[in-house]
């Protein structure tokens, strides 16, 4: 007898089967990021107002043209981030014409939610 001779098992297997289809197209997924994903599940992440915190790693890229610069850090307990890597957007004031990739600074973010800004960043000592 095959499986689906009774039309009573066609029917629940299909209901089965549509519902299981329609859970997993309700299923969120995380936004796609090239840097720094799953940031928006991290503490120090709230949208209460502006944080700042400072950190220490070692500058992996530097793009002087865009003002952005990319740090492999140690964890930032004012923010609750664990060490990573990853490339912040640099304020206009920052002079980073004295700083090369491999140097290991020490800098300072302000921000909320997952977007930082450095406003500081020197070649620590």
């Amino acid at each position: 007898m095959h499986a689906f001779a009774k039309p009573s098992r066609l029917l629940r297997f299909s209901l089965w089967t549509s519902a299981l289809l329609v859970g997993l197209a309700l299923q969120p997924f995380p936004p796609s990021q090239s840097y720094a994903q799953g940031m928006s599940n991290m503490g120090g992440m709230s949208s209460k107002g502006t944080a700042t915190a400072s950190g220490i790693g070692t500058i992996t890229a530097l793009n002087a043209s865009n003002h952005k610069v990319t740090i492999d850090h140690g964890p930032i307990p004012a923010i609750k981030w664990p060490a990573m890597k990853m490339e912040f957007p640099v304020a206009p004031s920052v002079d980073l014409s004295k700083l090369k990739a491999g140097d290991r600074v020490t800098f300072t973010l302000s921000g909320s939610n997952n977007s930082y800004t450095v406003q500081s960043i020197g070649v620590a000592k």
